[in-house]
């Protein structure tokens, strides 16, 4: 962890503590690390930022509780995991245990837009409340790609289907990141084997880099079309949350997606 705690990060402490504080009158911060799997000093890094954040405060024997704006984050956030897994359950039919996992992933990253939607959904429905099973982490697990090298990979695959001679400047333009953050993603694409870049600095995807871009655009493409035909979300909300939803989901829950899509006639991708 580095010096800063992230949007999802700060969510994902704050959730495991008012989990915990349910269930148990102390908590510390052995607790969220055994909770979390992770290291004490990365929590204890956590709980000194989110004390001068003002979420939470540190008796001198160690025992952490939260702020009132505190409290408010970690409901809010614990509000629309149990909607999410609600929604999952019920819509896509996966397990509670898989569905937990995943709305551990995706309820940092979704719009507010999409979130009434599902509430709403959940509610027209009578969509009945389901009991989330415990999982070990909150956290996203490390996949072979970074996020953000995803981002990069679909972008490279997109802006070559327009046209080729693709450089640096382009992705950069396209994202809206500056070129050092470019290079950066293309040297780590580099060594995955996902790009090439020649002598006139044109990139360029190898065929492995080609199949997953190939694969993340498809993932996108049905989960846009997933959230506008079952939340009746508008285009533009639904692809930028299916940008940020395709890098997190699991694969049940994307072949549950694709299921449900299947059934009901919709065109897939």
């Amino acid at each position: 962890m580095s010096g800063y705690i992230e949007h999802e990060s700060m969510e994902n402490y704050m959730e495991t503590i008012y989990k915990l504080a349910a269930n148990k009158e102390v908590v510390r911060s052995i607790d969220i690390a055994k909770n979390l799997n992770l290291s004490r000093p990365s929590v204890s890094r956590a709980v000194k930022l989110l004390r001068e954040k003002g979420l939470i405060n540190v008796s001198e024997g160690g025992q952490i509780t939260m702020t009132d704006e505190g409290r408010r984050v970690a409901e809010r956030v614990n509000s629309i995991h149990r909607n999410l897994v609600n929604f999952l359950c019920s819509v896509i039919s996966i397990s509670p245990e898989c569905a937990d996992v995943d709305a551990c992933r995706i309820e940092h990253v979704i719009s507010q837009v999409t979130v009434d939607a599902i509430e709403k959904y959940n509610r027209e429905h009578d969509i009945a409340d389901i009991t989330c099973v415990k999982i070990n982490s909150h956290f996203p697990v490390n996949s072979e790609l970074l996020e953000s090298g995803e981002n990069y990979l679909e972008t490279i695959y997109l802006i070559k289907k327009k046209r080729n001679g693709i450089r640096a400047v382009d992705v950069a333009k396209v994202l809206e990141v500056s070129r050092p953050s470019v290079s950066r993603a293309l040297n780590i694409l580099k060594q995955k084997g996902f790009v090439e870049v020649d002598e006139r600095n044109e990139i360029n995807l190898t065929a492995t880099g080609e199949q997953r871009a190939r694969e993340i655009f498809h993932k996108h493409q049905n989960l846009e079309k997933f959230l506008t035909a079952v939340l009746n979300i508008d285009s533009v909300t639904a692809d930028r949350d299916a940008c940020r939803i395709e890098h997190m989901i699991s694969d049940e829950a994307f072949s549950g997606i694709l299921l449900y899509l299947r059934e009901r006639g919709i065109e897939m991708e």
